[in-house]
């Protein structure tokens, strides 16, 4: 009688055993682009890919863009066993492999700045020697461009100091997908300590267009419309409407070399021939190919027609050290 007992419990135990054998739901399978499987369990679909737990590998995040197709069922799972008869009922068809996700991963906005500083020799009412000061960083993805700078510019001749002026702005440019037309939005602060005002406040937008851009070269238009507005000085509380004309250039001549131009055109639209503009060029070339470290040369012209005060033209040469990062 205990022998019957007992073998009825195993025969009760293994057919638990059984039973959640067959109840095991078959590992998820995905197929990677290059042909290769991974089998394992789906944790979770994020925007930018799966993340997947994978016996040997650990917890993975596979991008979309890696992945050929998914199945959550995986292929190899056996034909369930027909109940009465002990056999193997007709195979079933396979599931079919989930198609490609089409949603590529998502890009990663990373910012790159750079600090600027050195000597430069500029021609005015008096030749001076020159501090140089700059900070400059941006921020680009596959819709939007943000940039910000802030400049420092101090000058001495002769013992008295003849210049002493800080600007800072940024720009932010919209871009439309398989488009050359983009968007942006613009803004400058200035301090001058021998200018006629003692801040300038402007701000603008209008649209754009990528004339050139790949690898090596970038050549963009701008077009919009303005405004700024002075602060102290015999003008103080002046607000000019301004159009904007604005190209700017990048060329990589080497690996380690390239040539940066810019042109900007600020005309006052509520009195002709009065305008502001900047004009700058300048070449850079890396002291190494992987090195953080540049050497930068180049001009900058600012000028200014008022009939209102009387703005002497600024002409730079200068020589940097930039440091990225």
């Amino acid at each position: 009688m205990q022998h019957l007992l007992y073998a009825r419990c195993a025969a009760a135990g293994l057919t638990l055993i059984c039973a959640a054998m067959a109840g095991a739901a078959p590992p998820d399978r995905i197929i990677l682009r290059g042909g290769d499987a991974l089998s394992g369990h789906i944790v979770e679909t994020t925007d930018s890919g799966v993340i997947f737990e994978h016996e040997v590998l650990g917890r993975l995040l596979i991008a979309r863009d890696k992945i050929e197709s998914i199945n959550p069922n995986g292929p190899e799972a056996p034909p369930p066993a027909d109940a009465a008869t002990g056999d193997s009922a007709e195979p079933q068809a396979e599931v079919s492999a989930e198609p490609a996700l089409d949603v590529a991963e998502t890009p990663k906005a990373n910012w790159k700045s750079r600090f600027e500083a050195g000597f430069n020799g500029s021609e005015g009412r008096t030749e001076r020697l020159d501090g140089r000061i700059t900070f400059a960083t941006e921020r680009r993805t596959e819709e939007t461009r943000f940039a910000f700078d802030a400049n420092y510019r101090t000058a001495t001749s002769r013992g008295d100091r003849t210049q002493n002026k800080f600007d800072t702005g940024a720009i932010h440019d919209w871009y439309f997908n398989d488009s050359p037309w983009l968007a942006f939005a613009q803004g400058r602060f200035e301090v001058d300590e021998f200018a006629d005002y003692d801040q300038r406040y402007s701000l603008g937008g209008g649209v754009g267009y990528s004339f050139i851009k790949n690898d090596r070269t970038e050549l963009v238009g701008r077009v919009g419309l303005g405004g700024s507005m002075l602060n102290g000085g015999p003008n103080d509380g002046d607000i000019t409407p301004e159009g904007i004309l604005k190209i700017d250039l990048t060329h990589r001549l080497t690996d380690i070399t390239r040539v940066i131009a810019g042109a900007e055109y600020y005309p006052d639209l509520s009195r002709f021939g009065d305008y502001r503009a900047v004009l700058s060029a300048a070449i850079e070339t890396k002291l190494a190919a992987d090195s953080p470290a540049s050497l930068k040369f180049g001009a900058r012209h600012e000028f200014e027609e008022r009939q209102a005060f009387d703005q002497d033209d600024l002409l730079e040469f200068f020589g940097l050290l930039v440091i990225e990062f």
